[in-house]
């Protein structure tokens, strides 16, 4: 599941990239390597919302500054999702 939602996460900020040359890892910076500004950041956030159903804040969206970060944030909301029980309809 996580080289998913690393696979998916690195389609979405390949698409951002000022510099194709730029090999994006989660040591990747989104501002400085990849050219990520704060509209870009928005879109991400949002785009990431509607792929894992999830719900980024506006701090969590601030400290998002690598990949990294942007992968731990995805995975911890997934693992709260996944903590919450089921219930019946």
């Amino acid at each position: 599941m996580e080289q998913l939602i690393r696979y998916q996460v690195e389609r979405m900020l390949h698409r951002k990239r000022r510099n194709p040359a730029v090999v994006i890892t989660p040591a990747t910076r989104l501002q400085e390597d990849i050219g990520v500004d704060s509209i870009d950041l928005v879109e991400l956030a949002i785009n990431l919302e509607h792929r894992f159903h999830i719900e980024i804040t506006d701090a969590e969206m601030e400290a998002m500054r690598t990949v990294g970060d942007v992968l731990a944030c995805v995975d911890h909301h997934l693992s709260l999702l996944e903590a919450q029980p089921v219930t019946a309809r």
